[in-house]
């Protein structure tokens, strides 16, 4: 058996709480959640019945730059945060709707 290897990474604070919950629930350590996590996470991209495309830099900054907007005006308006949250569900099925419009245009 070969010796083990130490990484040190630095996880946003939401990762690490959602792994601190994970080694928790299942009553292991960081370090074996973590092992668990990246050995499910590399069996499931050699996977081929469950392909998954990678994250493009331009839909992550498109969605960072929409939820900015929606945060900004949030802070504004009176119940801002409230009316945010119902108009949630409309948001999906608008955006769902647009996809559709944007990809039947790409062809």
């Amino acid at each position: 058996m070969r010796p083990a290897r130490r990484f040190h990474l630095l996880l946003p604070p939401d990762f690490e709480s959602r792994l601190r919950d994970f080694a928790e629930r299942r009553g292991v350590t960081l370090a074996a959640a973590l092992r668990e996590c990246a050995s499910e996470g590399m069996a499931g991209s050699d996977s081929e019945r469950d392909p998954r495309p990678a994250e493009s830099p331009l839909i992550v900054a498109t969605l960072l730059a929409a939820e900015h907007a929606v945060l900004m005006v949030a802070s504004i308006l009176p119940e801002g945060d409230r009316r945010r949250r119902e108009l949630a569900a409309q948001a999906s099925v608008a955006a769902q709707e647009r996809i559709g419009i944007v990809e039947a245009d790409a062809q």
